[in-house]
């Protein structure tokens, strides 16, 4: 393949290799929190530049102010993994168990002393609260970052396949290990019209610009035989058919593809024939393939 038709599968391929980048690459544009504990807090170890972190942990609403600055409403949330920890949170949320707030930091003069229900306590014992800051909820809880992953395996393997394929040349052979378990072998006297790329004895054929053949069963002295014929163009004078097999012989099942389809196939490698077969289903090529050796 060369000229314009190369570079369309060039083309569509690098097209195909972005679309699978875009399920990767989309969710790393989404600006995220911080995810850190309260205890990180209170040691000075927000790294993010404004102060956007995501805690994880229980809301208890405040009755009382904490902070000389009526910017309410006020709820403590106790850190879920460092229970004696907690922060002052400014927001309208109810009461939860367990929960994720996302917010920014404030600096505020912070200091809780009513007394706080039993679930905001350890046995009794209340957290201790960052003395210095309060987080500004926001309205929604900032969703974490997903990567979808399996949406971008489809179109990277078209898109690899497509630029192998350019690189190699088309049209390229898959071997497969699909069969249909209910094609039975060709019986003597069956014909079966092919195509086919390779040699079959002195004849050539170019799997790009395949030839026409037709394979048929005859009865030999030790069973069933194989062969191929190939077929001229212009309806001339064909050649003798073609054993295949005589010694060894080996075959492969696939597809051949090309840019636009893909085609049940069959390689075959004996001493006469080197040959790829091509056929219109499935069915025809593995009832030609159920009468030679076919790797697994």
């Amino acid at each position: 393949m060369g000229g314009p038709g190369r570079a369309l599968v060039v083309v569509l391929g690098g097209a195909l290799l972005i679309l699978a980048a875009v399920p990767i690459v989309v969710p790393l544009l989404d600006p995220q929190p911080q995810t850190a504990g309260v205890q990180e807090i209170f040691d000075g170890a927000i790294t993010e530049p404004e102060g956007w972190v995501r805690l994880h942990g229980r809301v208890v609403p405040l009755d009382e102010p904490p902070t000389p600055d009526p910017q309410g409403p006020f709820a403590l949330l106790v850190d879920a993994e460092t229970p004696l920890r907690s922060i002052v949170v400014v927001t309208d949320a109810e009461a939860d168990a367990d929960t994720v707030v996302t917010g920014h930091l404030a600096p505020a003069t912070v200091t809780v002393e009513e007394e706080l229900p039993i679930e905001a306590t350890v046995a009794g014992t209340p957290p201790r609260v960052v003395p210095d800051r309060v987080l500004l909820a926001d309205p929604v809880a900032h969703p974490e970052r997903t990567i979808v992953w399996p949406l971008a395996i489809p179109p990277a393997v078209l898109g690899i396949l497509l630029l192998i394929g350019v690189r190699t040349g088309y049209p390229v052979f898959r071997p497969t290990k699909e069969v249909d378990v209910l094609a039975g072998p060709l019986n003597p006297g069956e014909r079966l019209p092919a195509a086919y790329g390779g040699r079959i004895g002195p004849n050539r054929s170019d799997l790009a610009d395949p030839d026409a053949a037709l394979l048929l069963v005859r009865r030999g002295p030790r069973g069933n035989l194989l062969t191929a014929q190939p077929l001229p163009e212009g309806g001339g004078v064909a050649p003798a058919p073609v054993t295949i097999g005589g010694g060894w012989t080996s075959g492969r099942l696939g597809y051949v593809f090309t840019v636009t389809e893909s085609v049940p196939a069959l390689a075959v490698r004996s001493e006469l024939v080197d040959a790829t077969f091509l056929f219109a289903r499935v069915a025809e090529r593995d009832r030609v393939a159920a009468l030679i050796t076919v790797e697994r």
